[in-house]
């Protein structure tokens, strides 16, 4: 079993973990709000050029972060694929297996999950079974660079209910895209970084949000637009959500192969 990590608070709020070079907004067990590293040090995205099945990745990560010299609590950030979405007994369900390999590598502290995570259903060819596609970590800056990570906001607030929930009009769909947007903005805020320092903004949704690039939603954001947002066919990991917005800054993105 990994040793836990030291933690401690520091005076903007956000939690330290000493042994992985970052600082955690927390959130709730199941993950974090967002992460920034600690000065000298960068987050790195990585993509597996096959999806694996979430039991296999725990392993891969395990492996690769000892193959480049870092310890399991550099790990930061994990992006799922799940077959359909999941009820709130399901969803409570999913996270225990989870929650029991972050502990393991001490990266749970007290009521709180220091990973940011994103679970997406996919529209149009899901997986059979839950899937990692990307996982995040931090490693020693070679150049000077602005990084930090989200975890996915779905439209369902602070207290679990769902925006507009069983409506899918063109109003809600709006209501529900906004929520988020203005979410991701918080927490940026929260982080000490603003939308202009992203590199990448992905949605997720399957109804049609009417207005989406106007200046009430995506148009409000300014000059990250003009760097595009990857738009995704899927839903949020929780039933009757309906749209889900993600946010980070990264300099360095790896395809890394897996079988």
């Amino acid at each position: 079993m990994t040793d836990t990590p030291q933690i401690t608070t520091r005076s903007d709020g956000l939690l330290a973990n000493i042994a992985g070079n970052y600082a955690i907004l927390p959130s709730g067990a199941a993950y974090c709000s967002g992460i920034v590293p600690d000065q000298g040090y960068e987050v790195v995205r990585a993509e597996l050029q096959s999806w694996a099945p979430l039991g296999e990745a725990y392993g891969f990560i395990e492996s690769y972060l000892k193959s480049i010299g870092r310890p399991v609590q550099a790990f930061c950030g994990i992006e799922l694929r799940v077959p359909e979405p999941l009820t709130f007994d399901k969803w409570s369900s999913f996270n225990v297996p989870y929650l029991a390999k972050l502990r393991e590598w001490g990266l749970v502290f007290g009521d709180y999950s220091l990973v940011c995570r994103s679970n997406i259903a996919l529209d149009l060819h899901p997986p059979v079974a839950t899937a990692m596609c990307a996982f995040s970590y931090t490693v020693p800056r070679t150049v000077k660079a602005t990084t930090f990570l989200l975890s996915g906001q779905a439209d369902i607030g602070a207290d679990g209910k769902i925006i507009a929930e069983g409506d899918t009009s063109p109003a809600a769909m709006q209501r529900r895209t906004r929520f988020t947007i203005d979410t991701v903005g918080t927490t940026l805020a929260k982080l000490g970084h603003s939308w202009s320092e992203t590199t990448r903004i992905a949605l997720f949704h399957a109804h049609e949000i009417p207005e989406l690039w106007g200046p009430a939603l995506l148009g409000a954001l300014g000059e990250p637009i003009r760097r595009g947002v990857l738009v995704y066919r899927a839903r949020p990991p929780i039933a009757g959500g309906e749209v889900e917005l993600e946010a980070r800054a990264i300099r360095q993105e790896l395809s890394l192969p897996n079988r």
